[in-house]
């Protein structure tokens, strides 16, 4: 019999401090291990260990590559270069694409535990926008896993975790204080270790036949099935969530629109140089025609402008600065 001891958590915007409070409820001598990856941007000062510290009994450090997994350790991925991914006995940092806009990726990181862990892994979704860490629930539960999900209701960011619900059959939902006390729960029970599961886990996809063009890249994104969720892959291997995916044709969208306004805005004013000098030549027609064409790119970048404001009214996923904290007492 194995034990369920391999803990994986995601988070994003309000993710410190529900992972202060899951910390904090776990004791000393926690048999399992636990894997966290928050969103935060590239440029984060990377205190989180320091933060989670204050308030965990348990040590709690960044992953590096080739780390060997020990209970009663938090490791937690660095911010915007390397997956944080799972082998059998020790922890890989991969420099892959980008995965549902974010590296490291909860997916990633869900569905690495998931091949190498089976049915010891308890997958936990957390507070943050988009959807981030459904498909890697759903991998965790194909696999006889458990997945934990923070009640939508009791989060900061209800997206991620409504998502999750969405994807799959959790086990639990809960609110943020009963997450610690459940993990204490199951990984001190046994459960029967599912090797086929896990050898046989690497691969449940199968392609739509739908094709789009990679934000990232350019290059052919394929729309894909894995695990009953849509996805979309390219060649290179950016992966997408629909939701992530719809996110970041909107922030293209957006590029594209400003870059229209600038040309217009441009044009009107040369268009209004060119008029006034046309009347201080006394060409009356051709002063008429530089106006009206102003007027023109003038509209249009008005209407250019309305356009942008409703295309960006939808507030997507934004990393959320450290807090400064004041250190809590620890307790053994």
């Amino acid at each position: 019999m194995a034990r369920r001891n391999i803990v994986v958590i995601g988070a994003s915007a309000g993710g410190i401090e529900v992972l202060q409070t899951i910390l904090a409820a776990l004791p000393w001598d926690f048999p399992g291990s636990v894997f966290i990856v928050l969103h935060t941007s590239q440029e984060s000062p990377g205190l989180l260990p320091e933060i989670l510290n204050r308030c965990s009994k348990l040590p709690v450090l960044y992953a590096v590559h080739g780390a060997p997994i020990l209970p009663a350790r938090v490791y937690v991925a660095p911010a915007g270069r390397r997956h944080m991914m799972l082998d059998r006995g020790k922890v890989r940092m991969e420099a892959g694409p980008r995965e549902n806009r974010n590296r490291p990726s909860i997916d990633a990181l869900f569905r690495s535990a998931s091949y190498a862990y089976g049915s010891q892994v308890i997958g936990v979704v957390l507070t943050g926008n988009l959807d981030d860490g459904s498909a890697g629930v759903a991998a965790i539960k194909a696999r006889d896993g458990v997945a934990i999900v923070q009640d939508p209701d009791d989060a900061f960011a209800p997206s991620m975790p409504a998502s999750a619900i969405d994807a799959t059959d959790v086990d639990y939902v809960l609110a943020a204080e009963a997450i610690g006390p459940k993990l204490i729960e199951l990984v001190t029970s046994n459960v029967a270790e599912n090797l086929q599961a896990i050898s046989n886990g690497t691969r449940n996809i199968a392609a739509t036949g739908h094709t789009y063009s990679c934000p990232e890249c350019g290059g052919v994104l394929e729309e894909i099935q894995e695990n009953e969720l849509l996805r979309l892959r390219c060649r290179v291997g950016h992966i997408y969530s629909p939701e992530s995916f719809l996110a970041d044709q909107t922030e293209a969208v957006e590029r594209a629109l400003w870059a229209a306004i600038r040309s217009m805005e441009e044009q009107t004013e040369y268009a209004d140089r060119l008029a006034t000098s046309s009347r201080q030549k006394n060409r009356a027609a051709l002063a008429h025609r530089f106006s009206d064409k102003a007027e023109t790119s003038r509209e249009n970048a008005a209407v250019l402008r309305e356009l942008l404001q409703k295309t960006t009214d939808e507030i997507f996923d934004i990393p959320q600065p450290i807090p400064e904290m004041e250190p809590r007492t620890r307790t053994e």
